[in-house]
């Protein structure tokens, strides 16, 4: 499938059935959809509506029923799980609602763990996990535990581990769900300012209108189809 040359991330069709007794669910249904590169996209709706299958068809994390999925040059619909493995090790960061983080560690080692996968030295990867500790305002959380830092002190660090490798795109399955709105629009202002300053591509899914007010591009979903795009 050939894209303009702007276009990093494209469906066509998508369709995902679930069968439930004899029932037929279309969690998606028929989802075609462009992102730009350096954008920042948000999948809109309620809870069940389809987002996060959405996201997940994007990041291989789930097969399609039917229907394409690309990224660059990359067919992730047509990956085998190893390679689709490799892929997002290489070109992918994710920011998750729970955080995500290994307990046992502390803030920077977290951090510096997807560098682990790429054979970079341990010196080098906890030198970049502090400057990416220090870029999201926590270097003097560096050697504290998860459960050391508060929530929002928490989503910075998964912020800082989804960026540590540069990746070309970073997903986002409602990254802000479990803090309040204060530190919410901190958490926001400070994933938007640097995915725009490092020309990354953003998918995040979210029921909240206010933070879909971050995002370059709003996706509406009901039903497991596209409502309205909002660009």
């Amino acid at each position: 499938m050939l894209m303009s040359n702007s276009i990093l991330i494209q469906t066509k069709n998508l369709k995902k059935i679930y069968r439930v007794g004899k029932e037929r669910v279309y969690a998606l249904n028929d989802v075609s959809l462009d992102i730009e590169k350096g954008k920042i996209c948000c999948v809109l709706g309620t809870s069940g509506s389809g987002k996060s299958t959405l996201l997940n068809m994007l990041a291989g994390l789930e097969k399609p029923t039917s229907g394409i999925v690309q990224i660059g040059k990359h067919r992730i619909d047509k990956m085998s799980e190893q390679e689709l493995a490799k892929f997002r090790q290489l070109h992918t960061g994710f920011v998750f609602q729970s955080y995500n983080l290994i307990h046992s560690m502390t803030a920077v080692e977290n951090v510096a763990l997807p560098l682990m996968f790429k054979g970079i030295s341990k010196n080098e990867r906890l030198e970049r996990a502090h400057e990416m500790l220090k870029l999201v305002g926590l270097e003097d959380r560096a050697n504290h535990r998860p459960n050391e830092m508060s929530g929002g002190q928490q989503q910075r660090v998964g912020i800082a581990r989804a960026l540590v490798s540069a990746p070309k795109v970073i997903f986002a399955d409602e990254p802000t769900g479990n803090l309040d709105s204060k530190t919410t629009n901190e958490v926001m202002s400070l994933i938007t300012e640097t995915v725009h300053k490092n020309n990354q591509t953003m998918v995040l899914v979210t029921h909240d209108s206010s933070v879909a007010e971050y995002a370059d591009i709003i996706v509406r979903i009901t039903d497991g189809a596209i409502e309205e795009i909002i660009a």
